[in-house]
């Protein structure tokens, strides 16, 4: 038989095609010879009677062409058409359509059950013109999708970043890098602002990065022009500025280097090392070893590591040593002097000022030596060689004297009915062997006074002679000094003499001239008293703020205080006699006349020739001794208005010169 599908010849009881394997099924003749089911469900026969064939054998059916082989000739037979212009429906038949595709053969002549089948539309395929809008819309598109991706690429990526960074760099110069440290000046904010919003576009750890990349291709300049924008960007980043100060050093800024590394070191971090190492590595390249061991300890207080001190301590100078602890020493019971050394053999320089400088002001010690002095000190020495100074030495010391005794008398103090002489004596030195105390007496100088005054070494000196006391209340007072200059305590006894005649008063408030009364004088009174002077002028007196006035005479002159709304007489000076002076007193007193009109404890010399005739603060009398050799005999009282009054006697020789009597204000 032929198969329907591709027109090969098969054989009759063949399934399937051999050529296109299309199943055949079984057949006799012109029709199926198989029945059932099976070949009703394939469309070979229908599930009714077989219709019988048309006896039209002129005319062939549209199912013949499914059913048998014709002639070519025959296949040639054109279809039946219908009338023009009427048409003619399709009776309702249970035969389907031939599809020749399914290699199905369909029975004509049989009726086969109704396939119902999904209504498909067939396009048929037509060539147009081409949809340039929507090339474009896509084109858009893309265009759209690209650029975002790039945006977030270069924002986001690290990549992209860096790339962006490294475009800031290269067009970076030293203008724009002044304009964005530029802080201060309100005239460029503007463009430090919009420079500052371009270089932020990538994150400040991007120029970093850059700058390290240049760095590590040896592009010095870019890198640290990388690194000064990440800086101003990113400020005290520790690990970036030391980038930045390694850069400065390769390419021979060693300045720039140095300021970088001290800015690490005192301000960004003062507890990391790499800035302290860095730079006593570059103070050492450079012989500046003072500085290389100034930063060695800086380093080791600041970060408390241990290799600094002990680098400083191999790099410098030992300390300096010293034979006497730190303590208290009587002077006289130590070595003579203190002795410093150099374990290296180096020269030391010391101080006992606690604001000088070392070495610069010190003293060098050229033998070692320091003599002690009396008193608390403290004493700094240091060890030098070359420029390197070691660490000071310091030690503290209170070095003293051992202090005589007071000395003793040879009379209690009491009263007495007649005058006695006074020796004095060394006093009891405990814990001292006798033949020491006497090596230290006869070294022993001893002062005393009887006017009342308190003894100084300008005090009249006992040398054995009796001390003769004077009428009256005395009190005695003595004072030892030793070979060192240490004085002792002071001796004071009180003794009562009741022998006649007894001593004068002391000078008093009732003691005036005259003619004229200081504090009460007006200035009126006295010119009819002294007449007009021949000048006035205005003045100060001492401290007061008042009004003062001088005025000037032949034989001196006079100053009045305006006391409420009243010129008073505060001092006269006079060279000549215009008045009778306290208790008889004139230009032709002598010394010994003026003291003897007033009290007088018959007090000898100090060795100056100052010598004290009574002594009971503020009532005071005095001889002393000027410069020049003239002397002054000088009295001074507390009045009753608590203002002190003086009178005082300028002698040349032993001729009186010049009388002044003053108030203080």
């Amino acid at each position: 038989m032929i198969c329907l599908h591709c027109g090969r010849s098969v054989p009759d009881d063949a399934l399937t095609c051999d050529g296109c394997g299309t199943f055949l099924g079984k057949y006799s003749g012109s029709a199926y010879s198989e029945t059932g089911v099976r070949a009703i469900r394939q469309g070979r026969v229908s599930a009714s009677q077989e219709t019988i064939p048309s006896q039209n054998k002129g005319s062939r059916e549209y199912g013949d062409y499914g059913l048998s082989p014709l002639p070519v000739d025959a296949q040639a037979v054109k279809p039946r058409r219908a009338p023009a212009g009427k048409v003619t429906p399709a009776k309702k038949t249970g035969a389907s359509k031939p599809h020749s595709s399914r290699g199905v053969p369909v029975n004509a002549y049989g009726r086969a059950p109704t396939v119902t089948r999904r209504k498909s539309h067939s396009r048929t395929k037509r060539r147009g013109h081409f949809n340039w809008m929507r090339f474009g819309v896509i084109l858009t598109i893309l265009s759209i999708v690209v650029a975002g991706s790039y945006f977030v690429y270069v924002k986001n990526s690290d990549a992209g970043q860096r790339q962006t960074a490294r475009t800031n760099v290269l067009s970076t110069n030293e203008t724009m890098l002044a304009l964005a440290a530029n802080a201060k000046d309100v005239l460029v904010q503007t463009e430090r602002e919009a420079l500052l919003k371009e270089w932020n576009q990538p994150s400040p750890q991007s120029y970093w990065l850059v700058g390290q990349d240049y760095l590590d291709v040896g592009d010095l300049q870019n890198a640290i022009l990388s690194f000064r924008i990440a800086d101003i960007l990113d400020p005290e980043n520790y690990d970036g500025l030391i980038l930045l100060a390694n850069a400065y050093e390769l390419s021979d800024e060693n300045d720039k280097a140095e300021e970088q590394y001290l800015h690490l070191a005192n301000t960004v971090s003062t507890f990391r090392s790499e800035a302290y190492t860095a730079l006593i590595r570059m103070y050492q390249e450079q012989e500046r070893g003072p500085e290389a061991a100034d930063m060695m300890l800086l380093a080791y207080n600041n970060t408390d590591k241990e290799t600094f001190r002990l680098q400083r301590k191999d790099y410098i100078p030992l300390t300096p040593q010293i034979n006497l602890k730190a303590g208290r020493y009587q002077i006289n019971k130590i070595a003579e002097t203190i002795s410093l050394t150099s374990p290296q053999g180096y020269d030391i320089y010391y101080t006992t000022d606690d604001e000088a400088l070392l070495p610069q002001e010190g003293i060098l010690a050229e033998d070692g030596r320091i003599v002690p002095v009396e008193g608390a000190i403290n004493i700094r020495a240091v060890c030098v060689s070359g420029d390197l100074v070691s660490d000071p030495m310091k030690v503290s010391y209170t070095f003293f004297f051992v202090s005589p005794p007071a000395p003793k008398c040879n009379l209690a103090p009491g009263t007495y009915k007649s005058l006695r002489q006074i020796t004095l004596r060394a006093g009891d030195l405990e814990d001292v062997a006798k033949k020491e105390l006497a090596e230290m007496e006869e070294n022993y100088v001893y002062y005393y006074t009887i006017d009342g005054s308190t003894p100084t070494e300008d005090s009249p000196i006992y040398d054995g002679t009796p001390i003769v006391m004077p009428a009256g209340s005395v009190t005695l007072k003595a004072i030892c000094v030793n070979e060192f200059g240490k004085m002792s305590a002071v001796m004071e006894y009180g003794y009562k003499f009741n022998v006649k005649p007894g001593l004068l008063t002391v000078y008093e408030e009732s003691d005036t001239f005259s003619s004229f009364t200081l504090s009460k004088t007006t200035m009126d009174e006295f010119k009819q008293t002294f007449g007009s002077p021949t000048s006035e002028l205005e003045t100060t007196y001492l401290q007061s703020t008042a009004q003062a006035q001088h005025l000037t005479y032949p034989w001196g002159y006079a100053v009045f205080l305006k006391i409420s709304n009243e010129w008073q007489l505060y001092r006269i000076e006079m060279t000549s006699s215009i008045a009778t002076a306290p208790r008889g007193l004139s230009f032709t007193s002598t010394e010994s006349g003026i003291t003897g009109a007033f009290k007088d404890f018959g007090q000898p010399e100090s060795k100056s020739g100052n010598r004290g005739l009574y002594y009971k603060h503020p009532t005071i009398g005095q001889v002393v001794v000027q410069e020049d050799g003239s002397r002054i005999v000088r009295y001074q009282c507390n009045t009753a208005i608590s203002k002190m009054w003086y009178l005082e006697f300028y002698l040349s020789g032993d001729q009186v010169q010049k009388i002044v009597h003053y108030s203080m204000p």
